[in-house]
């Protein structure tokens, strides 16, 4: 077959960002320069998020049946390049103080990672399913213990590696199991060999049954679903702020859409036993989660399990697809998606920058301690943390409310009955520990640290902050006014009339 340009534009923001890499990876060997390093990593991922509109425009999306560009990867693309983008602008400050000169790597290592979340947004392949899952963790190795002067960075890097390695093996015995029953490794081809009954044994159905259940054991490592979530608190604790975003948002984004892709190819005899299956660490996840976060003193750890939790309520969206094939469950998970990945950006991007201040203090940075007090030296600050806390717990005029409200209507509407119950308990329990985080910060400060005196004076002016202050107003007019994201979302998921 051969490759036209429509093909080259479909393939258009993966290439834009493995060019970017190679341009970076020959400047580092040319000179060190933090600043143009980072300069052309934002400017390859804006360029990357420009060139899907163009994507968009192409009526042929298939790309030698590895690829498949169509509407529902179109959204994980924008989340997965969108996160990266603000991972990498959260990054800069943090590595001007750091401790050694092999700084400018990290984007290198960032950007490869993202060319695996967008394969794994795209996939429609086995092959390409288990590269994309080895290109978004391998580069996270090294990104998590990036960090190494960090007591708990070594460990929390030992972690990832030896658990992603364990999920990945029992994804590519899935993937074994898959083809030995089937005889194919495309989505499309197994999808029409299942569908029409060609396989009648009962042992190539069991042996596809395991495998797609093998290959889910190793999603719920990735997702850090309950049972699987054990490396999450102290992975996130150990990684920088910008990695702990990265991990929250662009990988698990990549990894849930190609979970909704895997289990739309198989057929309705099959949806039964993982519809149990997800309903098990749905709740699982949910509740744990929660509870968990409740005794946490470390915001990070907070943020960890509050992520646990949250994936438990996508899950939602993807029972909803199994059981009744609902039609608003893909617009539901999409909006969602956009309000947690937007409230997570808001979350760790201010915890980078108080932690930045702390940097040099013999102190634990992001101790709930330190945001003690922090109205009374930084009011808007605080004032933008509390927005963004408020639209994780799910509270009314933010926009993780219009996410929460989506998967409720989903919930009912799928007659999930006990599982939305149970997710709006779970709901319940969080905002006991978002609420414990918003009063901290307005408490009166006790044996306030030293602060350096720049955080006193025009914190809005850094890329960062600026960030912050773009998410936090996004989260408040989405919130208020959701009929813009609900107009995209149709762009992308016509609804059924």
């Amino acid at each position: 077959m051969l490759i036209t340009w429509t093909h080259i534009i479909l393939l258009l923001p993966i290439l834009i960002i493995g060019m970017t890499t190679v341009i970076v990876m020959l400047s580092i060997a040319y000179r060190r320069n933090l600043f143009l390093h980072t300069s052309l990593t934002i400017f390859g991922f804006s360029l990357a998020i420009i060139s899907v509109g163009l994507v968009w425009d192409q009526r042929d999306r298939n790309f030698l049946q590895l690829i498949c560009v169509d509407d529902f990867s179109i959204l994980y693309i924008i989340l997965v390049l969108v996160s990266g983008l603000s991972s990498s602008v959260l990054a800069y400050k943090w590595l001007l103080i750091y401790p050694s000169n092999n700084r400018d790597e990290f984007y290198l290592l960032l950007l490869i990672s993202s060319i695996g979340g967008i394969l794994l947004a795209t996939t429609n392949h086995l092959v390409i399913l288990f590269l994309g899952m080895e290109l978004i963790s391998l580069p996270l190795f090294g990104l998590i213990g990036y960090s190494f002067f960090n007591k708990f960075s070594l460990e929390a890097s030992i972690k990832y590696i030896i658990l992603s390695g364990v999920s990945s093996s029992f994804i590519l015995f899935g993937i074994a199991l898959i083809y030995a029953a089937t005889g194919f490794l495309s989505f499309t081809s197994i999808s029409q060999l299942l569908r029409l009954h060609i396989i009648a044994s009962n042992q190539s159905i069991f042996m596809s049954t395991i495998g797609l259940g093998m290959m889910m054991v190793g999603f719920g490592f990735k997702l850090s679903l309950v049972p699987f979530h054990l490396w999450t608190p102290d992975v996130y604790q150990g990684a920088p702020s910008s990695i702990s975003l990265y991990l929250t948002t662009s990988s698990k984004i990549a990894v849930i859409s190609v979970l909704i892709r895997l289990l739309m190819v198989f057929p309705n005899q099959y949806n039964t036993v993982f519809c149990i299956f997800l309903l098990g660490i749905a709740c699982c996840s949910a509740l744990f989660g929660n509870l968990m976060a409740i005794k946490q003193d470390n915001i990070k750890r907070v943020l960890a399990y509050s992520s646990i939790a949250h994936t438990g309520y996508v899950l939602i969206g993807v029972i909803a697809i199994l059981r009744v094939n609902h039609p608003m469950a893909l617009e539901t998970i999409g909006i969602y998606l956009i309000s947690y990945v937007l409230t997570s950006i808001g979350a760790f991007g201010i915890i980078n920058i108080v932690s930045f201040f702390y940097a040099h203090e013999d102190t634990d940075v992001d101790s709930l301690f330190v945001y003690r007090g922090l109205f009374w030296h930084q009011p808007m600050l605080s004032v933008l943390f509390t927005i963004i806390i408020l639209s994780l717990a799910g509270i009314p005029m933010t926009l993780g409310f219009i996410g929460k409200f989506y998967l409720f209507v989903l919930g009912i509407d799928s007659k999930l009955w006990w599982l939305t119950i149970f997710i709006a308990m779970s709901s319940v329990i969080s905002i006991f520990y978002y609420l414990r985080i918003i009063i901290n910060l307005y408490l009166s400060p006790i044996n306030r640290l030293n602060i350096n005196s720049d955080f006193l004076s025009s914190w809005s002016v850094t890329p960062d902050k600026i960030i912050v202050i773009i998410v936090s107003f996004s989260i408040l007019f989405l919130g208020l006014y959701p009929k813009p994201l609900i107009y995209f979302m149709h762009l992308i998921y016509p609804p059924v009339l």
